[in-house]
């Protein structure tokens, strides 16, 4: 369900590139420091963001330096070290990997429940260190996917996209304002319940077609059917674009950055990033178009 939250690189200035490139590997590196090696193979730009989020909502100071990698021996790249906010969001991802990966184990049949089963134990460690720290974020990501789950397996529940949306944004607010107080509780709420919503909804255009054939459950198919009229794909566009607009408010309420570059990266992704995805998205599920066909126009 995650891997949507991109930046549109071309926009990006060399400075923000290696600023955002930075968090990145600095995010990496204190996974394998607080979840253990095998963690970082779940590293997202995902998590990425929300760490640059939570850096400037807490104003929180950021220390650079270069180092060398396994991936990346030759030659020292920038990084963050020393962060309070990346070994949380460090701890939020090994979590929220983890439940997902159970969730599959429940959901998925064959070679893809084998293929999550043997993930989850790959993660295992990892989500036992993080829980440790965090025991009342894994309670709650983990009510918020059976409810969302329960709600996937009842054929007599209401069709609607918005009511499982909003469960998963209601999980992503409890990831993105854990530990918070205050002011800021209710802006990393806001943003996160904003950016849940807008994930799910963008995940089940992806897979319309894909959950067409197969039959999987997917919010579009019980509220629409197995053909999209363009009035229905326009009320789906209306709705992705308010929950970014909720998201745009929530983070307008933030008047202070650690570094200039990470205001760039969070309006780039939010102003252009998140919508060029969902344009890519909806015209391939709706439209039928291809990335083949997008180039050649």
């Amino acid at each position: 369900m995650l891997g949507y939250v991109r930046t549109d690189t071309p926009e990006l200035r060399v400075r923000d590139q290696e600023c955002y490139r930075a968090l990145y590997c600095g995010l990496c590196r204190h996974m394998g420091n607080c979840t253990g090696q095998c963690s970082r193979m779940s590293l997202s730009y995902d998590f990425v963001f929300l760490a640059a989020f939570r850096l400037s909502l807490l104003n929180e100071e950021i220390t650079l330096k270069k180092a060398r990698c396994l991936v990346h021996p030759l030659r020292r790249r920038l990084t963050v070290t020393d962060s309070p906010t990346l070994a949380y969001c460090a701890d939020a991802s090994a979590i929220l990997t983890y439940h997902k990966c159970r969730d599959d184990v429940n959901d998925e049949t064959g070679f893809k429940r084998l293929r999550a089963r043997l993930a989850s134990l790959f993660f295992s460690s990892g989500y036992r260190r993080a829980k440790k720290r965090h025991p009342e974020l894994d309670r709650t990501v983990s009510a918020y996917l059976e409810e969302l789950r329960q709600y996937e397996k009842d054929a007599s529940a209401p069709p609607s996209a918005d009511t499982p949306a909003s469960m998963f944004g209601n999980l992503m607010a409890a990831v993105c304002s854990e530990g918070l107080q205050g002011a800021d509780q209710k802006i990393a709420a806001q943003f996160g319940r904003a950016i849940g919503h807008w994930i799910y909804l963008i995940d089940a255009a992806d897979d319309y077609r894909e959950d067409l054939k197969s039959g999987s459950f997917n919010p579009f198919l019980r509220l629409f059917g197995n053909e999209m009229t363009e009035e229905n794909a326009e009320s789906v566009k209306i709705s992705l674009k308010k929950y970014l607009t909720d998201a745009e408010n929530a983070f307008v309420l933030i008047d202070h950055f650690p570094m200039e570059e990470i205001k760039e990266i969070l309006c780039n992704i939010l102003y252009l990033g998140l919508p060029s995805t969902a344009d890519r998205i909806l015209n391939q599920t709706w439209k039928g178009e291809t990335e083949e066909d997008e180039k050649s126009l």
